[in-house]
Formats: structure tokens, sequence, C-alpha cells
């Protein structure tokens, strides 16, 4: 019985070894798959990528071609018009050696661009840059003759065909028509431009030993070809199915040639308007030879890789058991949050004081974020609790998405505040952090019509501990009260922004409206059209202001991108202060009035200069100057002192107003009168 035991338990462990066995043949084989997979998108990517530069080669040489071509001929046309300028001074213009060559070009090695035939009315030829004999001396009957005949334009003329020049040449003919004194037809300027002239251009081009450029026209015939092969220029390939492809071509494509028989990728297009079809091609046994040289090496290497494969997968079973084994000891240990899946608000404490321990003994810089979701008990009371912890799980998730350090950790601390180490990070590695966070959770977009911005966003605060040497130094709970102090902060001065202690202690900037090109624009008019007389008459209504509320400061305020200016004031010497001091600018997001009865306790300016310094405003209230015509906030009507207040009735909000209402009416008096008459049609439509 023993030994049938024993039988039996060995039988058992082979089975499961062989289980074993096959799934680790199962995972090498997914791997080699995989890599089987990547290795062959990366060549067939490799091959696209050659083919598409060819095809942006082959492009970019048709255009250069065409590019040369074209100036070609406005080089001819400015000769035209420069023959027909020196007739026109000088009836007994002749051609000498100096002026042809100056108005043809052309060498002892190198043939001119082209002839220039002058016509008389009868379309007799009178005057030539030709040297050789003459062959043919009537043009009556040539398209370009009868063209200018019959209209009285003066625009350059070119036949849609190729022709043949009295000196026998392929030539491409261009034309201007002469005026006599009187407005009447006096003839034809003609230049004849030889096509043989492209010969270097083509020449230069770099194509590889296989490719190819050719010159077309428009009706099939064969001009000019690089490289050169005997018996094809003049022949017409009208009918190859090619020809009709290079005519309609908007994209590269592949074709075998007609001429010589080698597959190309072919880039075509036509010159302009003229009777031209330029086609560069290239090898495309040579676009892949490359490519075929990278394969051969990439397999080879391939199959070591594979080799290796296998190897690591072996080793990677053996780490894969020791990281489960690893893993279950974690869960057995660590806190999480059944909720959100996150660290809990114990697990946070610990990291959190060892991490302080380990950032106080290396000096090393350690960041604390504190996030709260927007509005959430709102969001609760309109959606359910259910949809509430959705909405906490998604944000949760999206924030671990975002951090990228195993040593950088996230936990619930409580409700929908969700707190976050970062070891080792700065104010301003935190600083970024903390924006992608925020950008990362607004654009999940969770619907909530009970938001200012219709779906769910948060605040978040940063504090950051430095040095061991800070004076006082600071304490791991300091940190996390300057995290939520900042977060505070950035709840008060608007939500859905990040807030740092750093701020807090200079004092937070304020949020910019979403109108604010429009409302700078309004700004920016209302100042260019203020006038002496207005600005006394809101120094009246400040002051009135300042008498009504026993303060010593009233001031009329306009906001533009930078500056807070002093339009009307009372008890202040300033005509100006920076936008970021400002406590107007606070104002400019919404209809309220703002009100500050202790700004020392207010975390928004508590570290504000005004406050701090001169003149050491404690007491603030401004009601915002509203744009009837765009809804923008253009300022503020405010008082100010240098005493807190304990409280600011409803009575005294509704009076505030009625000073902002006076306030503004001098204000779009001004508006009105830097407004264009088509303003005024627009604002009463």
């Amino acid at each position: 019985m023993k030994s049938l035991r024993e039988w039996m338990v060995m039988c058992q462990t082979a089975g499961r070894q062989g289980r074993r066995g096959f799934f680790r043949a199962l995972v090498l084989l997914s791997i080699l798959i995989g890599f089987t997979t990547l290795f062959a998108t990366l060549l067939i990517d490799q091959r696209q990528q050659a083919w598409k530069q060819a095809g942006i080669g082959a492009r970019n040489l048709d255009a250069s071609v065409r590019r040369d071509i074209l100036m070609s001929f406005h080089n001819a046309d400015q000769a035209l018009l420069s023959v027909r300028q020196m007739l026109r001074h000088n009836p007994d213009f002749r051609f000498d050696q100096q002026t042809r060559k100056a108005l043809l070009g052309g060498s002892a090695t190198q043939a001119a661009l082209g002839e220039i035939y002058i016509l008389d009315a009868r379309g007799n030829l009178v005057l030539s840059s030709q040297t050789n004999l003459r062959t043919r001396t009537n043009f009556a009957n040539e398209s370009y003759f009868y063209t200018h005949e019959r209209t009285t334009g003066d625009a350059l003329f070119t036949p849609k065909t190729v022709t043949v020049s009295p000196l026998g040449e392929v030539v491409v003919t261009l034309s201007r028509r002469l005026t006599a004194s009187d407005g009447k037809f006096a003839g034809v300027a003609v230049f004849s431009l030889r096509l043989d002239a492209f010969k270097p251009l083509f020449h230069s081009l770099e194509l590889g030993d296989k490719g190819a450029v050719s010159l077309y026209a428009t009706d099939g015939t064969l001009l000019l070809r690089t490289p050169e092969i005997e018996g094809v220029v003049g022949r017409n390939y009208v009918t190859s199915p090619m020809f009709w492809q290079l005519a309609a071509a908007t994209e590269p494509f592949a074709a075998l040639s007609p001429i010589d028989h080698i597959e190309r990728l072919f880039s075509a297009s036509h010159v302009d308007d003229l009777p031209l079809i330029v086609a560069v091609g290239r090898s495309v046994e040579e676009i892949y030879a490359g490519w075929n040289r990278l394969a051969l090496t990439t397999g080879l290497a391939f199959t070591v890789l594979a080799a290796c494969v296998i190897g690591l997968s072996l080793m990677l079973g053996a780490e894969l058991r020791q990281r489960r084994s690893n893993e279950q000891r974690y869960r057995t240990l660590a806190h999480v949050d059944g909720l959100t899946g996150l660290y809990n608000r114990r697990r946070f404490d610990i990291v959190l004081e060892t991490e302080f321990a380990n950032a106080f003994k290396l000096g090393a810089p350690l960041s604390i974020i504190m996030i709260d979701v927007d509005r959430f008990k709102l969001f609760n009371d309109l959606y359910g609790h259910q949809a509430g912890d959705d909405c906490l799980k998604t944000i949760a998730q999206t924030i671990q998405l975002h951090l990228k350090r195993p040593a950088d950790m996230a936990a619930r601390y409580g409700g929908e505040e969700i707190a976050i180490i970062l070891p080792n990070t700065d104010a301003n590695g935190v600083e970024a952090v903390a924006e992608e966070l925020r950008a990362a959770i607004e654009e999940l977009a969770i619907p909530h019509a009970r938001s200012h911005t219709g779906y769910v966003t948060a605040s978040l605060g940063a504090a950051t501990y430095v040095s061991p040497a800070d004076v006082p130094p600071l304490t791991s709970a300091e940190l996390v009260a300057a995290a939520d102090q900042a977060l505070y902060g950035a709840k008060r001065s608007g939500r859905n922004r990040v807030v740092t202690h750093a701020c807090v202690q200079i004092g937070i900037p304020a949020p910019v409206p979403a109108n604010e090109t429009i409302r700078a624009a309004r700004v920016k008019s209302a100042l260019a059209h203020m006038t002496p007389e207005v600005n006394v008459g809101l120094d009246r209504v400040s002051h009135m202001a300042a008498q009504s509320f026993g303060t010593s400061m009233a001031f009329v305020t306009l906001v533009d991108t930078a500056h807070q200016s002093f339009v009307g004031r009372s008890g202040l010497a300033s005509d100006e202060i920076p936008r970021d001091l400002s406590f107007c600018a606070h104002a400019l997001a919404g209809p309220d009035a703002l009100v500050v009865l202790d700004a020392t306790r207010d975390v928004r300016f508590a570290g504000n200069a005004l406050v701090k310094g001169d003149p050491g405003i404690r007491f603030y209230a401004g009601t915002p100057l509203i744009d009837a015509e765009t809804g923008a906030t253009l300022g503020s009507l405010c008082i100010a002192d240098q005493s807190p207040r304990a409280s600011f009735s409803d009575d005294q909000r509704e009076l505030l107003r009625g000073f902002a209402s006076l306030a503004l009416e001098q204000i779009r008096a001004v508006l009105a009168r830097g407004e264009t008459p088509v303003d005024r049609q627009r604002a009463s439509a």
C-alpha cells in the first residue's frame, strides 16, 4: 500500500509539472509570436517609409524641374518685353552679339535659350535674333499671329501645342502683341523656346542608376529624356496607358515604363498652363535596395533575439513567482481604501513619516498635494451616492495613472479629498504634477450640472519641504497643513486650479476670466477714450462712496491684461498698480460683490504687498462694473480701509451697487465715444 501511495503522489506531481511545462511553453510561444509580429510590423513600416520617402523625393524633384522650366519661360517673356520696349524707342533696333547674349544667354559650348522673331502686321518676318539662314519669312497662318491680330489685350500667349521652329527645333512659342502709336495692331514679338535648353537641368538630377526624367508634350510626344535612349525622343506615346496615368496623376504611382520596361515610381505634373508634362521616375528596385539589406540583417538579429527571449522567459518565470510571493505579503501588510483602491489615511500617515524622515536626513525635497473634488456634496445630492462613488473611483484611477514613479503615493485622505506624497520633488516639480492631475480630472468631463463649468473639476493645494535648515523647521504635520491651506486658497480663489503654499505666502493670483480677450479689448477702449472730465466725475463718485461707508479709501478701477488703473479715486495717490496685486482682479470672473472683512485672515491676500506694506489694506469691498454690451466685467467700484470689519450687510452691498451704477453710466459714455459706426450698428442689431 505504501508503494501504491508513493506512486500516486509521483503521478500527481508529474501531472502538475506537466501542466506547468505546458503553460511555460504556451507563454514562450506567445512571446515568440509577439516578437515575430513586432519584427514583421517594423519591417513593413520601414518598407512603407522607404516608399513614402521615395514618393516625397520624386514630388520634390518634379516640383523643382517644373519651377526651373517656369523660370525659363518667365525669362523668355522678360526678353520679349525688353525687345518690344527697345523697338518702341528705336525702330531701327537690330540684334548684335552682345544684345543676343544678354537676352538669350548661351555660350560657345551651350546653345541659347531660344530665338526671338519680330513679325509685322502681315505676318512677315522683319527682325530675328537668329544668325543662320532663314527658311521661312511669313507666319500669318500661325495661331499666335491671328490670336494677337484679333485681340487688343497685352497678355502673353502660349499655344497649347509644341511646334517646330524655323530652324527645325522642337520649341514652345511665347508671343506678345505689338501695338502702333495709334493703338492698331502692328505685329507680334515671338520667343521660340528650345526644349533642348533643359537638357543640362535633366542631367543634373540625382535619380540613381535606373531613374529617369522625361518631358512630354500634352499630345503624347516624348520631347526630352534622361538618360537618353536612341530613337525614343520624338516618338508619340498617346496610346500608352502609362502616358494617360502621367497626364492625370495627382499622387506618385508605380508603373512599368513603356520605353525601357523598368518598373518605376513616377511623379508627374503639368507645367502650369504650358503644353508640357514633367515625369520623374525612381526605380522600384533601387528604392527597396536598402530595405532588402535591412530585412536580411534584422532577420539574422531576430533569430539571435528569439534564442535570448527563451532564456529570459525562463528567468522571468522565476521572477514572477517571487513577485507573486512578495505581492501576497504586501497585500497582507498594505492599507488600501476599499472604494477607490488607493491607500487609506492610516497608510498615508505611515509613509509620510518615513519619507519625511528620509528627506530630513538626506536634505532632499518632499512635496505634498491635497486634492478636493469641487462641489462634491452638490454632485451627490443631484446624482446620488452611487454616482458619487463611481466619480471618486474614476478620479482615483486617473490620479494613479499619472503617478509615474514607484515612490509616488496617492491616498484617500477623507471624503472626497485625496492626498499625494511626492518624494524628492521640489516646488517646480510638484506644481507641474499638480497641474497635470488637475487637467486630467477636467478632461474626464464627468457631467456636473451644479458646477460652474458643467462638469466635475478639482482644486489642488501643494506644499514642499525643502531643507532641515529652514527656520523654523517644518514638521510632517505642518507640511500637510501648508498643503491644506493652499487647497483652501484654491477653493477660495475660483476652484479648478492649483495653488502652492509659496503662492499663498505672497498672495494668490486671480483666475483669468473665460472672456478675457473681449473684456481686455473693452477696457483698452475705455482707457483710450477716458477724459479728464470723466475722471473728475468718477473721483466724485469715489468720494461719496468713501463718505457713505466711512472708509479712508474708495476708487473706481479698470483692469486690463497687466494693470489695474484708478480712473476715479478718493484717498489714493497712485494711478495704477500691477494686476497681480489687485483685489479687483479677483472679482472679474463673476457678477457678485467681493467682500474681504480682514485681508490678513483671508488666504488669498494674506501675503499681498498691499496688505503687508503700504497702504496696509485690511478691509475691502468691491462691486463689479459689468459691460452691458459684452457681459464682461471691466473693473470695480471699491471701498477699502486699514481697519478690518466684522460684517458687511446686504443693505450695504445694495448701496455699494448703487454707487457702481453711477460709475458705470459714465464709463458707458466713454465706451460709446470709442465705438465706430459699425460697432453701433452691431450693438443696435
